[in-house]
């Protein structure tokens, strides 16, 4: 279930943050298909993609020493390595979340608002969290998929060009 994306990168979509044309953001053009013909030259990515990887970084910054995209890899670390704990395995998808986790860890934010019924205080701190945390989701979709982008083109120095589907 989900949206994917192909070729000379692949991934998938996160799900209710990420559209299908956000490597038109890195300057991948659309092609003709009945998915999305997506291709891209070293060129366009050394002009366009590097801008675009720095603006999603600055995007992330929380200040000028911490920004999103290392702690949220370092909590994706820590997920991975959370679920082959073997005390884990009978539930290995109730690891904590990324706002708990920058709470109990690093002593950043107010951690993650439980949700309750609508109409109540809680339930509106919940949907004010959502609401700004939902730009950093879009902002660490992004960047996730262009380091796929650059990981490709610094693999592959002898290659001009990036191809990908994507499902839309």
């Amino acid at each position: 279930m989900g949206r994917y994306y192909d070729g000379d990168i692949e991934g998938k979509f996160w799900f209710a943050v990420q559209s299908s044309d956000d490597g038109e953001f890195f300057g991948s053009e659309e092609q003709t298909s009945n998915q999305i013909e997506y291709y891209l030259d070293r060129e366009t990515w050394e002009d366009v993609g590097v801008k675009a990887i720095a603006e999603c970084k600055e995007e992330l910054k929380i200040t000028p020493k911490l920004n999103h995209w290392d702690l949220w890899n370092k909590w994706s670390n820590f997920v991975d390595d959370w679920q082959k704990d073997p005390k884990n395995a009978e539930n290995p998808w109730k690891y904590v979340c990324y706002e708990d986790w920058l709470l109990e860890h690093k002593k950043i934010g107010k951690g993650k608002p439980k949700n309750s019924e609508a109409g109540t205080k809680s339930h509106d701190e919940y949907i004010k969290h959502e609401q700004a945390m939902r730009p950093v989701w879009e902002w660490l979709a992004r960047l996730h998929m262009g380091m796929k982008m650059k990981k490709f083109f610094d693999d592959n120095p002898d290659t001009d060009e990036l191809y990908y589907n994507a499902e839309c």
